[in-house]
C-alpha cells in the first residue's frame, strides 16, 4: 500500500482542525498534523501577500489522493 503525505496551508488553526475532522470522519486519512503559526509570503493577484497560516499535513493512502 502506497501512502502519501499532503501538505496544506490555511487560514487559522480552527480551519485546519476543520478540514482535518473532516477528513478523518470521511475516512480520507490515516492522521493529521496541525502547525498553528507559520509567515507565508506568497504572489497573489500581481502583488507579493504576507500572512499568518496554519499547515495542516496529513498521511493518506495515495489511492485517495482525488478524493
Amino acid at each position: 500500500m502506497d501512502f502519501s503525505l499532503v501538505y496544506v496551508t490555511t487560514e487559522s488553526k480552527k480551519e485546519a482542525r476543520t478540514i482535518a475532522r473532516t477528513l478523518l470522519e470521511e475516512r480520507l486519512i490515516a492522521c493529521a498534523n496541525i502547525i498553528e503559526s507559520m509567515q507565508s509570503l506568497y504572489w497573489w493577484e500581481g502583488k507579493i501577500e504576507d500572512s499568518d497560516e496554519a499547515v495542516l499535513i496529513v498521511k493518506t493512502r495515495a489511492t485517495h489522493l482525488s478524493a
